[in-house]
């Protein structure tokens, strides 16, 4: 393999993918603190060298294991946000119903609690799940609930703040509970009930 060769396979979307898998691995079991770069990079099957090549220190790469799942998380829920159609309360149901399975998923809940864990020591960590997870995530509910009210079934003055409280409705206490190890699951159930009870309120609220 020619040098340019080499230095491509090197820096590889697919290797970072497979750095990042050991990373998240490491991670989750032993905490920043006590995860090594070595560890990460024998569980991801490459050299420490290409480790430190691909996200330059430990810091470097614990931050992208947050923000790169983060986005892929929330570019799965902008794909589930369709243009307006229908029965409004039906979809902000399926709407809610999706937002609030993404938050209480295995991996969204670990995420939070090892961010939280350093983000004493690591500021940018938490700005960092902030701008890529709830900040993004209230943004494109509050696009979609605006495309709601120019059609006429919702009156909305500020959609940002009403995507906010939509979330945060959706939610109710669910989320703290999942972090807390607490939730008992499965939770469909729980959810379903949880966000009609929160859909009603939103409408009472913004409904025209």
């Amino acid at each position: 393999m020619s040098e340019d060769g080499a230095r491509t396979a090197e820096f590889s979307p697919a290797k970072r993918r497979q750095i990042l898998a050991g990373a998240r691995a490491t991670f989750g079991e032993l905490g920043f603190e006590r995860a090594c770069v070595d560890v990460i990079a024998s569980r991801a099957g490459v050299s420490k060298a290409t480790v430190y090549n691909h996200f330059g220190d430990k810091k470097g790469l614990f931050v992208a294991c947050f923000s790169e799942e983060v986005d892929a998380l929330r570019d799965g829920v902008r794909a589930s946000l369709a243009e307006p159609a229908g029965d409004l309360e039906q979809a902000l149901l399926e709407t809610g119903e999706k937002v609030v399975a993404l938050l209480l998923s295995p991996a969204v809940v670990a995420l939070y609690r090892h961010a939280q864990a350093e983000s004493v020591r690591f500021p940018e960590i938490g700005q960092t799940l902030f701008d890529h997870g709830p900040n993004s995530l209230q943004a494109q509910i509050a696009s979609y609930l605006q495309r709601w009210h120019e059609k006429g079934a919702l009156s909305i003055d500020d959609p940002r703040t009403a995507a906010v409280q939509f979330v945060s409705l959706c939610q109710s206490d669910l989320v703290l509970r999942a972090r807390l190890g607490i939730l008992e699951r499965p939770a469909d159930a729980r959810i379903r009930e949880t966000v009609r009870s929160a859909v009603r309120t939103f409408l009472r609220a913004f409904g025209r």
